[in-house]
């Protein structure tokens, strides 16, 4: 009976190091190309990024910054002046446009394209804006001119 246990115990080990073996040698694909994929899966191929820039308003200008998104990607967005008394009216996506020194949030894009921020400085002095975004996004390739 002992005999018999180690037997199919031993075929056992063999079939599991015959199967390793196997998967050990079998090469996997190359990742497909972005242009292969359907819409929907291309979102999963873009890179997390990470961004922060600092982003000057001139007195009574507007600014506009945007990035690419596919559809269903997700990003993570704050803005800040630095300073309470430094207000700019901002719009975001075609949102309501509001006013403040500051704002946060996160988007998720329902298709894919362009969205972009646009602030207005209504102050008599430049503003600086502290821009901070991190999610799948790809900045836009024309960095604005007040943009450092």
């Amino acid at each position: 009976m002992e005999k018999r246990w180690l037997i199919v115990l031993g075929g056992l080990v063999a079939v599991a190091a015959s199967t390793a073996l196997h998967f050990w040698r079998v090469q996997r694909p190359p990742a497909p190309s972005a242009a292969t994929l359907p819409a929907s899966a291309r979102v999963l191929l873009q890179p997390f990024r990470k961004d922060s820039l600092d982003l000057t308003v001139g007195a009574q200008e507007e600014l506009n910054y945007r990035v690419g998104m596919q559809a269903g990607a997700s990003l993570v967005y704050a803005w800040s002046t630095g300073h309470s008394d430094e207000k700019l009216s901002c719009e975001f996506a075609g949102r309501e446009a509001t006013a403040g020194s500051g704002a946060h949030s996160a988007f998720v894009a329902q298709s894919s394209g362009w969205y972009r921020w646009r602030w207005k400085n209504q102050n008599s002095r430049p503003v600086t804006i502290h821009f901070k975004l991190s999610g799948d996004y790809e900045p836009s390739t024309v960095s604005p001119p007040s943009a450092r």
